[in-house]
Formats: C-alpha cells, structure tokens, sequence
C-alpha cells in the first residue's frame, strides 16, 4: 500500500477538491494521512465528512494558543517533517501555502517522496497588502522551484505564477474544483419549515452561496431586489467575513426588503444543499481586487455549485468568464456594480424559458464531459502521481 500526506494548517473541510481527492486515492488503495490544525469550536461549522475509508486526520498534538500563531506553525511543520522520516511516503501533497512552511524542512531529506503543490489562491508580491503577506508570497515562489508539480484551479492563475516564477510549464497542471459525476449530497428540510412559519408565498429563489464578505457585490444585489417582483426572494448563504452580514442586514432594513431578502449565516452543509436545490438562480460576483477574483471562471466553488445542482447563473461580465463562456455557454453576465442591471439579467434569465432551459442543458452536458471530478483528475493528478 502506498502512503501518501496531505499537509493543510487549514481546515481540510473547507475543501471540496481535497475531500473528492481523499476518497479517489483512498478507493485505489493509498493509505491518506492528512495532517492539520484542529479547528476551533466556533469555526467548525461543517457537518462530519467522509474522506475515504483509509484516512487519518492527524491533528497536531502540541497547538497551544498561549503562541504566536507563526510559531504555532512552524512547530507543526516540523512535526510532519518528523512524521515524514518515520512514515516515508511515496507521495506529499502541500494545500495552499502555509503548507509550505514544513517543505523546508522536507526537502532537505526528500530521498524519493514526490512532492506536490496544490494552491486554491495566490496573490502576486506586489499586491500584497502587508509585509507578512509580501513575505510568503516571495517564500511561495522560491520554494515550489522544487516540486515535481504544481497544481491550479485555473489556467490563467497557472500561466501567471508561471511567469512570476518561470518554473518549467511541464511542471504545471490544472485541476479546476468540481464535483464527481455521481455526487448526491444529502439536505436538510429546514428552508421549507423557515419559510412556512413567515407564511411566505414565494415563486422563485435567488440564490448568492459562499462567503458573506465585501468582496462580492453583495450590497449591490440586495438593491436590485427594488426593481425585481416581489414573488421572487434573494437568499444569501455562508460564512459571514468578520460579522459582514451585520452591514447587509442594516441595508436590508434601510430599503425595507426584510421580506424578500434573508441571510442565513454559517450553515451546515444540509441546509447548504437544501438551498441549492430549491434555488433558480445562482449568483457568482467577485470584485476585481485580488489575482484570484479576476480568475474564477469554472473553478470558484459556488460555480461549481451551481454546476452540480444544474441552476442557471449570473456571473461578472470580465475577460475570463467571456473567455470562458465561448467554451462553454452555461450562464449570463452582468454589471455587478450596478443594481440595475443586475435585476435586468435576473429578469430576462427568469422570463425567457428557452434560455433557461438551454443554459440547464448546456450545464448539464459540460457536467457530464469536461467540468467533473474524475475528468479533472485525469489531467492532473493522473498524471502528477503515475509520472516522473
């Protein structure tokens, strides 16, 4: 049996990609060790997840909070690098790059162990807000020159941290963040009660899954909501980004849609996928103010989402979702800085069946053939784990 460590300092939950990997390794005989930080109580929201039948979650023992949190990590860093030389597996897989940190004690007694890099966002030194940030972005790019692959979400993120770092593009594989062909998630009915106790008669939901932060025009689609028929009700689900939702509450009530917008925050995944199914359109907004915002074209999770519960979407009107769209015609777009024009596309995505009805076939079939687990699996950790 082969054995193989997944490093995370986050909450391996979290990710969908890491979880689907777990179970597909874990299915073709690989012992998974996935290495991580215990979360804390109030920001373990995620109900319990199946990462496969030969998966250990191995929480660092020695976390203490009387530390720094840098110190924190660099101990559990060392930790796995301990955990390496007792274990050796055939296989490292670093998430994101705070995983990195332990790479540095690894690679000095690497032996054959391939080592792997799998980043969900990144930002270029430049655009860094802090100098901690500055620092380990510069870090991230001098240490992944020593990993056999690196794998991205997205083409174009790939393309440009390949020409920050100009690492070999042989080295470079994408594996965007879907969901497996035969995934059925399991839902809460917890949406149908909440609404039968507000005696709300609606006729359709719209849908903004994800986090609840400024970064996603929020503010900007419960205005839209003015210009929209009442029967039609905005729900917005997630994780609310340092008590955001407070703020869109306030709006909400300042334009006197308590009736037609509702915030339900830190949800677990029943009721997650409840929303999913009962919903007719899905929104998918990112300001432009980060690398990864301006690249989420078929690999930001709540498009993926939407991929997998078969719901039309409305998405940024940039470069990369048009550029994505000539491939693959699965949404509408819009102006998410104006309300407007939101409620418009929301209106004529809602008002035109044929449309609806070829967005839904069209999502199903890219679905089915390209924009799944299994096929993204197949061009990169296929590859990244058979090869070299």
């Amino acid at each position: 049996m082969k054995n193989i460590f997944f490093i995370s300092w986050s909450d391996p939950k979290f990710y969908n990609t890491l979880i689907f990997l777990s179970k597909k390794l874990s299915k073709e005989n690989y012992q998974i060790n996935i290495y991580t930080n215990k979360p804390e109580k109030k920001k373990d929201i995620i109900e319990k997840v199946n990462f496969g039948n030969k998966c250990k979650i191995i929480y660092y023992p020695f976390y203490s909070k009387f530390f720094p949190n840098f110190l924190n990590l660099l101990f559990f860093s060392f930790y796995c690098f301990i955990q390496h030389l007792a274990i050796k597996p055939t296989n490292i897989i670093f998430f994101n790059r705070w995983s990195l940190v332990s790479f540095f004690f690894i690679r000095v007694f690497k032996n054959n162990t391939k080592l792997i890099y799998h980043n969900f966002d990144f930002e270029i030194p430049s655009k860094c807000r802090s100098f901690k940030e500055k620092t380990l972005t510069k870090y991230e790019f001098f240490i992944t020159k020593y990993m056999d692959y690196l794998l991205f979400p997205s083409k174009e993120r790939a393309k440009l941290f390949q020409k920050k770092t100009k690492i070999k593009k042989s080295k470079f594989l994408v594996h965007q963040n879907c969901f497996p062909k035969n995934y059925i998630p399991l839902k809460s009915n917890y949406l149908d009660n909440f609404f039968k106790k507000k005696k709300l008669n609606y006729k359709k939901i719209i849908c903004n899954i994800g986090s609840i932060g400024p970064s996603h025009y929020l503010s900007e689609v419960i205005e839209s909501f003015k210009y929209i028929d009442k029967k039609y009700i905005l729900i917005i689900a997630g994780s609310s980004i340092h008590n955001y939702h407070i703020e869109l509450l306030k709006k909400i009530n300042q334009l006197k849609l308590e009736k037609q917008v509702y915030i339900f925050k830190n949800i677990k995944n029943k009721l997650w996928y409840e929303i999913l199914s009962k919903s007719n359109i899905g929104l998918c907004f990112y300001k432009q103010d980060s690398t990864s915002h301006k690249y989420m074209a078929g690999t930001s999770t709540k498009f993926n989402n939407y991929i997998l519960g078969n719901i039309p979407m409305l998405v940024n009107s940039n470069n990369d979702f048009l550029r994505f769209k000539k491939n693959f015609d699965v949404f509408e777009t819009a102006n998410p800085s104006k309300p407007k024009d939101i409620a418009k596309k929301i209106n004529f995505i809602l008002n035109n069946r044929d449309r609806y009805k070829k967005i839904k076939k069209n999502q199903k079939k890219a679905f089915l053939t390209y924009l799944n687990f299994e096929y993204q699996f197949k061009k990169s950790y296929d590859k990244a784990l058979n090869n070299l």
